[in-house]
């Protein structure tokens, strides 16, 4: 079964990697582990697994080296092959909005303004990829790992229009929150949903700490990523 994998990367950072010491992941392999469990004849390791992001802006990041992390991340995804990377960008606008949790001199429906980043195009290229490969015929078996219920018209679109191509839903939180909310208007789209992932699966999933890319060039692991033996060996508990 012909089969794509369609990541939304911000959703997968935040809502399941960013508290985890395993963001040096290995796409393919975790998605493999995840999807042939439920889909056996699947084929991920032959079609083009697409991941959507935005590069980060790093006047805006709180870290300083968050933007380098992420460049030398894409630069490993590329160099293993079988991955697609698909960037929109980000934007910054003045906005004016109620504080949650207003300082006690404040009046609590007092408005202030304030910057903020959204991250834009992401969406609209999942939904558009996804169509368009259904359209296409591009596979048989398309999976989409978000929980964002922004792409629900393009999950009912093509379950209306494609009838034949069967949807998977994963769902990028792990299983120690899967109390959190979880999106029901995709889940009633797809053909089944996988709730979770497990840490076991993230810890054996994570590239190579070198790789080279097409020139030949070292892709090293950040500092900050590394795994350390405690990590790996809560992971098997």
């Amino acid at each position: 079964m012909r089969t794509i994998v369609y990541i939304d990367g911000y959703n997968l950072f935040y809502s399941l990697l960013t508290k985890t010491a395993f963001k040096w992941l290995d796409l393919n392999r975790l998605l493999s582990r995840v999807v042939r469990p439920v889909e056996p004849s699947s084929e991920i390791a032959l079609i083009l697994i697409k991941y959507f992001t935005a590069p980060i802006l790093g006047s805006m990041a709180s870290d300083p080296r968050a933007e380098q992390r992420q460049a030398h991340y894409h630069r490993a995804l590329k160099a293993i092959g079988g991955i697609e990377i698909i960037k929109g960008f980000h934007s910054k606008a003045i906005t004016t909005g109620i504080l949650v949790e207003p300082p006690p001199e404040m009046t609590s429906e007092q408005r202030y303004r304030v910057q903020v980043m959204e991250e834009k195009q992401t969406d609209v290229n999942i939904a558009l990829h996804m169509y368009r490969d259904a359209a296409c015929r591009a596979c048989d078996l398309m999976v989409l790992c978000s929980n964002d219920s922004d792409l629900e018209p393009a999950l009912a679109m093509i379950r209306a229009d494609l009838p034949s191509i069967r949807i998977g839903l994963v769902l990028p939180r792990s299983a120690e929150n899967s109390g959190a909310r979880r999106s029901g208007r995709l889940e009633r789209h797809a053909h089944w949903t996988r709730r979770s992932i497990r840490v076991e699966e993230l810890a054996g999933s994570q590239l190579p700490d070198k790789l080279r890319d097409h020139r030949n060039r070292t892709i090293q692991r950040p500092e900050e990523w590394r795994v350390s033996a405690d990590h790996c060996d809560s992971s098997r508990e």
